[in-house]
């Protein structure tokens, strides 16, 4: 008897197989065929799940995204670090999936101007994450009174979109560990703060 896989299940063995084709060969080199070889199935498996190959690139982004808001999660979390602390850990999980094996193309793919829409649902599945982690990061601020600002959701807002002004303005990702400290350091100025960063 044929063993049966639920859809979920295959769905993320295929972005596993993607994720380590492209990690291994790149992404432009790399061809649906490489990835059902690397995942054991049969090429019409691969398109009930997907549509093409930007597909899987969206998902392993997906997914590469994801850890990367975990990280960011689990470091603010700490329950004794300072509000300043968790920005600073937040540019440095940004920092960290820059650097991840395979990340950087897929970064570069993925702010393409021709693979907008790919970017914007990828903006659309982290924004709401992303706005509430920061969110809580200024509020504590405000708790800890290093920070001073009349609406937290905004201000939340505000550092999210400088940080994301550094993608926009073209860094190149070599450069973007530097540029995301710059923003950092111009967020907590505008957020009140009046210490030395870092």
């Amino acid at each position: 008897m044929p063993r049966t896989i639920d859809r979920e299940v295959r769905r993320a063995e295929l972005v596993s197989a993607a994720a380590a084709v492209f990690a291994e060969r790149g992404v432009g080199s790399a061809t649906v065929g490489d990835i059902v070889k690397a995942a054991g199935v049969a090429q019409g498996t691969f398109y009930l799940y997907f549509d093409s190959k930007d597909d899987a690139v969206l998902a392993v982004a997906e997914r590469l995204a994801d850890a990367t808001v975990e990280s960011i999660e689990r470091a603010v979390a700490a329950p004794d670090a300072r509000a300043v602390d968790k920005l600073f850990a937040l540019r440095d999980a940004f920092s960290d999936s820059a650097v991840i094996a395979g990340a950087s193309e897929l970064i570069e793919i993925i702010h393409r101007p021709g693979n907008r829409v790919i970017h914007d649902r990828l903006a659309e599945h982290l924004t709401p994450r992303l706005v509430a982690i920061v969110q809580g990061i200024v509020e504590q601020g405000v708790d800890e009174g290093v920070f001073s600002v009349p609406d937290t959701h905004a201000a939340a807002w505000f550092v999210l979109g400088g940080l994301q002004s550094a993608e926009l303005a073209g860094v190149p990702l070599a450069q973007m560990p530097a540029a995301l400290t710059t923003a950092v350091e111009l967020a907590l100025r505008a957020l009140g703060y009046t210490g030395t960063p870092e």
